[in-house]
């Protein structure tokens, strides 16, 4: 009974608009340091597509380090119910989504992959920017799957990772060690190098790139809880075959 309350069309829309008011408001109460940003400067101001990646578990503080000014985001948000929600939010906040799920580490599969593919696309050819949580909806935690790197080889767009974390917050004993960011402290965001992926790159080396994307946001997530006091949350061990 509490579960079909919660995901009623009307509590999530309540929630939504709670949700999206109280990031505003850790937004503009922190005290944010950004890095690495002249690394992704020229991709902003070119003002073609890109494609944003951060880790599920800082999600929420993601209109901090995207501004209004770039490229139009579009949030990839999956089929679930729960992400409904989530759905609602992007929409408070005047984002715009595509439902469906990126393909899972080790997976052929992609719930909604096909209409989702196609919302990715359009959006990207209109010059806009999707947003990815690679590890989402359900992990394993900081580890990327395919679909991300897939998708910047069938669209030439580049790449852009951003890796946050508050002083302030709350986390949760979840899969993604989801951290709720609490206002009025100091915050970090920390770009990543930008990769374009080759039209012609093989799947071998695709699994190369997607390695070495998850390589470098895990280490700058590391560095960026190091340095805000806390103890890094560290990628779910990947099991052996």
């Amino acid at each position: 009974m509490f579960k079909r309350f919660m995901r009623s069309k009307a509590v999530q829309t309540i929630l939504g608009f709670i949700l999206a008011a109280y990031m505003v408001l850790v937004k503009y109460t922190t005290r944010w340091t950004v890095e690495r940003q002249d690394n992704v400067q020229h991709i902003i101001d070119g003002g073609k597509g890109a494609i944003g990646l951060t880790w599920h578990s800082r999600f929420l503080m993601l209109n901090a380090g995207w501004k209004q000014h770039y490229q139009k985001p579009h949030i990839l948000i999956s089929l679930s119910r729960d992400g409904a929600l989530v759905a609602y939010t992007a929409k408070f906040l005047g984002l715009n989504t595509v439902r469906g799920s990126a393909r899972k580490a080790g997976s052929n599969k992609a719930k909604g992959g096909s209409s989702a593919i196609r919302g990715m696309m359009s959006a990207l050819e209109e010059d806009g920017a999707i947003v990815i949580t690679p590890d989402g909806p359900r992990g394993p935690r900081q580890r990327m799957g395919i679909g991300p790197v897939g998708l910047a080889r069938l669209s030439g767009a580049p790449i852009v990772s951003l890796t946050f974390s508050v002083r302030n917050r709350i986390q949760f004993k979840s899969w993604d060690r989801f951290v709720l960011p609490l206002p009025f402290g100091r915050g970090i965001i920390i770009w990543g190098t930008p990769l374009t992926i080759p039209a012609d790159a093989s799947d071998e080396e695709l699994e190369t790139y997607k390695n070495t994307i998850e390589t470098e946001m895990n280490a700058l997530l590391r560095d960026a809880d190091i340095r805000m006091g806390r103890k890094p949350v560290e990628p779910a061990e990947v099991k052996s075959s």
